[in-house]
């Protein structure tokens, strides 16, 4: 399942289509926003299922847009069926369980009106929204094991102190409410594999290339808060088993910032550096996206000015590789638990939503096995 992401050193997914673009850590490419706790708006829908789904095939999340027509989500199960049009929305994130789709309303509007973010049932339930798009953008990073709490990017769209106003929220699904955690610029998010909801994060006290960002570890109502980096130059953790992948980034003059993934215990006690590749002028290297159960694979993105490439790390050898179709490179999605498989977007980079189609590869690379001929921006539960 992919975590932790928000998009670049701004608001965009390093790599991704839409919501990914130049993976520079500054240029916030849509003036998001953060609201705060008591800023929820039009919270609808009736409680939602946090229990995990019996053993079926996993759900995916996707994207259809056109030229000409808003995005739109839509869920399938990876064997073809239970196709099932969910509503507006980019950015899609399944929740384990397979029953929800968290998704972000920015862009789905001519007017941007309405709720920034929406929690959509894939059984037909009412939707869950928050927020308010007059006022901040919202993406949606990551879910806890259990399903109960999402993590969400908050964009102020304040001309103004944007960075007070924007951080790291937490939806408690459970009781109904958003809160936000943290004030400043966030660069990803990620909960403990354990079980025990609490999470890590990367923030910054402003949007500007040269502020510090550091990872934070915290509970999910925000207390018991720690620094586990204090370097200024850490961001984009992954939270897998006995380690968190994080990067740790090198500035260079008048060019992208240099992306390397390290590893840290969860204390922060002890901390290694994983990858070591050439990184060439206008991209930044690798972000990590994605741990198989085991902790033995890691899924990657290595993104930068028109770049979108999956790419697979093995641990802890750090041995890392670019995956691609035909000799094509393709965008990281998801990871299986057991490591085995990835789910990529196949074209539709830097284009229309429907121009890609989301699709299996073997983690080892192969061939590639279509599952939804038009559409990406793709999340599983795999």
């Amino acid at each position: 399942m992919r975590t932790g992401v928000s998009k670049t050193r701004r608001c965009q997914v390093p790599g991704e289509t839409r919501r990914h673009g130049s993976i520079r850590r500054p240029a916030l490419a849509l003036g998001c926003v953060v609201i705060a706790a008591s800023a929820v708006t039009g919270i609808a829908g009736a409680a939602v299922s946090l229990a995990p789904s019996p053993a079926q095939p996993p759900t995916i999340a996707y994207v259809t847009e056109t030229a000409k027509t808003p995005p739109v989500v839509w869920a399938i199960r990876s064997d073809g069926s239970q196709k099932t049009r969910l509503g507006a929305g980019t950015s899609p994130l399944v929740s384990p369980s397979g029953t929800q789709v968290a998704v972000g309303l920015f862009g789905t509007s001519p007017n941007e009106t309405g709720p920034a973010i929406a929690i959509y049932s894939t059984s037909g339930a009412a939707p869950l929204t928050y927020l308010n798009l007059k006022t901040e953008n919202a993406t949606p990073l990551a879910f806890s094991p259990d399903g109960r709490y999402l993590a969400i990017d908050v964009q102020s769209t304040a001309i103004r102190g944007g960075a007070l106003l924007s951080g790291v929220a937490i939806v408690d699904l459970q009781a109904n409410t958003l809160k936000l955690i943290a004030h400043g610029q966030p660069y990803g998010a990620s909960f403990a594999p354990n079980g025990s909801d609490e999470l890590v994060y990367a923030l910054a006290p402003s949007q500007t290339l040269s502020a510090p960002v550091n990872v934070f570890r915290s509970k999910p109502d925000g207390t018991g808060t720690v620094a586990l980096t204090r370097d200024g130059r850490s961001l984009f953790p992954v939270w897998g088993p006995g380690a968190i992948a994080y990067d740790r980034e090198r500035m260079r003059r008048n060019d992208a910032p240099v992306y390397q993934i390290w590893l840290r215990s969860p204390t922060g006690s002890s901390t290694r550096r994983l990858t070591n590749i050439h990184v060439r002028t206008l991209v930044s290297g690798l972000v990590p996206l994605a741990f198989s159960a085991d902790g033995s694979r890691l899924l990657a993105q290595f993104g930068g000015q028109d770049t979108s490439e999956a790419w697979t790390v093995r641990v802890p050898s750090g041995r890392a590789r670019r995956l691609t179709v035909n000799g094509r490179s393709v965008q990281a999605a998801g990871l299986s638990a057991d490591g085995g498989t990835v789910l990529v977007d196949e074209g539709g980079f830097l284009g229309p939503a429907s121009e890609g189609r989301t699709a299996t590869v073997p983690f080892a690379g192969g061939r590639s096995t279509v599952l939804v001929a038009h559409g990406s921006q793709a999340s599983w539960n795999g």
